[in-house]
């Protein structure tokens, strides 16, 4: 069973494959736009900010770069947008086969959550919130724009709200089975590969 979740999370993030790439590459894109989008914002740093026209002058000059790198500003936070509902889908899926939370991977009961396993002293679950932890954040880390001046308002957007569900993630992994602890971890494996061979490509 424990073989069966991974294989089963691997064929899930094949489907999603198409949708995933496309949000690595948009961040590949985006550090290529890097240095023009901070030299735009040094053009308007001295200029009023509450003048509409300087602003709508700027918002047109960036929708330009974005163009120009082929860059779609919100394609960058879409991979946590899909996680979710495949997440719940996952959940759904594994409390329909009972017999899966009877069984063990590497002496983790699957059905077993974290929190309790080590309430009853197996201070081992501490390595499942662990690798969840640093998967999580590597996963996140490899498709958001860290590298784009902290000027730009959408890019500390998105910083916050992947920094939030990163967070989120990690305190849910204590509380959930075992079971989906080992989907999380095998998804965010797969997302750290795949953007590096994207990485790769495009840098070619």
């Amino acid at each position: 069973y424990g073989l069966g979740l991974i294989i089963t999370s691997l064929i899930i993030r094949l489907i999603a494959y198409p949708v995933t790439r496309k949000t690595a590459m948009q961040s590949e894109y985006m550090k290529k736009a890097q240095p023009e989008l901070e030299r735009l914002e040094k053009k308007y740093a001295n200029k009023d900010q509450n003048d509409k026209e300087v602003m709508m002058q700027k918002s047109q000059e960036m929708m330009m770069i974005y163009k120009k790198y082929n860059v779609s500003p919100i394609s960058g936070c879409l991979l946590s947008f899909l996680q979710l509902p495949l997440f719940i889908a996952f959940l759904e899926a594994i409390n329909r086969v009972p017999a899966i939370f009877e069984e063990k991977l590497l002496g983790f009961h699957l059905g077993t959550t974290p929190w309790l396993g080590i309430k009853g002293g197996n201070y081992l679950y501490i390595i499942v919130v662990l690798i969840v932890a640093a998967t999580t954040y590597f996963s996140f880390k490899a498709v958001r724009n860290d590298q784009i001046s902290t000027s730009n308002e959408m890019a500390r957007q998105q910083k916050m709200m992947t920094n939030m569900f990163t967070i989120m993630i990690i305190v849910m992994s204590i509380f959930m089975s075992t079971a989906l602890d080992i989907y999380w971890i095998t998804t965010n494996l797969f997302t750290i590969f795949q953007n590096l061979i994207v990485r790769r490509r495009i840098q070619k």
